[in-house]
């Protein structure tokens, strides 16, 4: 059971929510309790940063499978393997795996902060895994969650009207949230997350409600919540020290060898927030303040940049007026904010004119690589937001 959860921002640099139990209610602030010391702590990603897939991985092993569901996995989300962290699910029928996959840099991002302001130990679950049952689409601060075709993923509440409906299940089903029902064109079935708190709220109930084991979670791999070394069998033994000089020798002992595992454990924590940090920013050289802030400052640079919602929307516009163009994959680099894009057309000359609309709808565009298959031309877009 856990004592505190926390709603993470969608940047780094923006104010978490945390939510408590006090006297059997639900209280949220800026800031922890006090005098809550050592909580059992669960941290909320939002749901536009992870996505979810269903794979076929038939490896038993652990190293194996994660190999396995993170090439499975690569075409969907058009990124290197390299630069993505994944979370595997139990095996379900015929090997089918659920798969978490969220950046490298947001995952080491999000386990830095938690390190830094003292819950090592904390869950990483995603939003959209506690989406209600009995929604299909629920609307919340910053994101809408979407159940479709028996997946759920989220996406960014200033995605356009015309893509939203696209995303949305046919017919819409119950959608919780005035406003979202709006944009479909629905009545909604009750009331959505009105704020942070309502949020935190209802995804720290699902959390609660949720059956030991059911909730995929992301701390996994290197990720992963060391289990503590405790020696707690041991002091029992102090119960009958006054018993016999020997039980007293056993308690004395019990003490040295905890005092050593607390000493050793305070190390290896140590040792593993430099790891991360070292692994998501070199060059900080394990400061755990300095990486913050340069992560901050890349959070700032994306925010500047634009939105991977718009660039894909004006992408689809652009390519209306092309006969028989196919987007093959699209990949939004959050840290540059580029979207870069495959797209199959008829021609070479076709590409250019694709750009020339992107420009003129004020975006940025930069022709990649292009090759000719078959009867057909294969090219790649990379798409901004114009220079100001």
């Amino acid at each position: 059971m856990a004592d505190l959860f926390i709603l993470l921002p969608e940047a780094m640099d923006g104010a978490p929510l945390y939510g408590w139990r006090q006297y059997g209610r639900w209280a949220t602030g800026e800031a922890p309790p006090a005098g809550l010391t050592d909580p059992a702590a669960v941290a909320f990603v939002p749901g536009t940063s992870v996505t979810r897939h269903e794979v076929h991985i038939a490896a038993r092993k652990p190293s194996e499978a994660r190999q396995a569901a993170l090439f499975a996995i690569e075409d969907d989300v058009a990124e290197p393997v390299d630069r993505l962290h994944i979370a595997l699910g139990t095996p379900g029928e015929n090997d089918q795996r659920a798969v978490l996959v969220t950046s490298a840099a947001d995952m080491a991002a999000w386990t830095a902060w938690l390190a830094a302001n003292g819950y090592p130990s904390a869950d990483l679950v995603a939003a959209h895994s506690l989406m209600p049952e009995n929604a299909d689409l629920y609307e919340a601060p910053g994101e809408y969650l979407v159940r479709k075709e028996g997946r759920v993923f989220a996406v960014d509440e200033q995605t356009p009207e015309d893509l939203l409906q696209l995303l949305a299940p046919q017919p819409p089903g119950a959608v919780y949230g005035a406003q979202l029902a709006r944009k479909l064109g629905t009545v909604p079935a009750g009331e959505g997350a009105r704020d942070r708190a309502a949020y935190l709220q209802m995804l720290a109930e699902g959390y609660e409600a949720a059956t030991p084991g059911s909730l995929l979670s992301l701390r996994q791999g290197i990720y992963a919540i060391r289990s503590p070394f405790s020696l707690g069998w041991a002091r029992r033994w102090g119960l009958v020290g006054a018993l016999a000089a020997s039980v007293l020798v056993l308690w004395l002992a019990s003490v040295a060898l905890e005092t050593s595992a607390y000493r050793s454990q305070t190390d290896a924590l140590r040792t593993e927030t430099a790891r991360i940090v070292n692994s998501a920013v070199p060059a900080a050289n394990g400061n755990v303040q300095e990486a913050l802030a340069t992560l901050r400052q890349t959070q700032r640079t994306g925010a500047a940049s634009v939105r991977a919602t718009m660039a894909s929307a004006a992408l689809y516009e652009a390519l209306g007026e092309s006969d028989n163009a196919e987007i093959r994959s699209m990949r939004y680099d959050a840290a540059s904010g580029q979207l870069t894009a495959l797209v199959v057309i008829a021609n070479y000359a076709e590409a250019d004119a694709i750009a020339g609309r992107l420009e003129e709808a004020g975006l940025n565009v930069r022709l990649g690589q292009a090759r000719q298959t078959g009867e057909r031309v294969l090219g790649e877009f990379v798409i901004e937001g114009a220079a100001t």
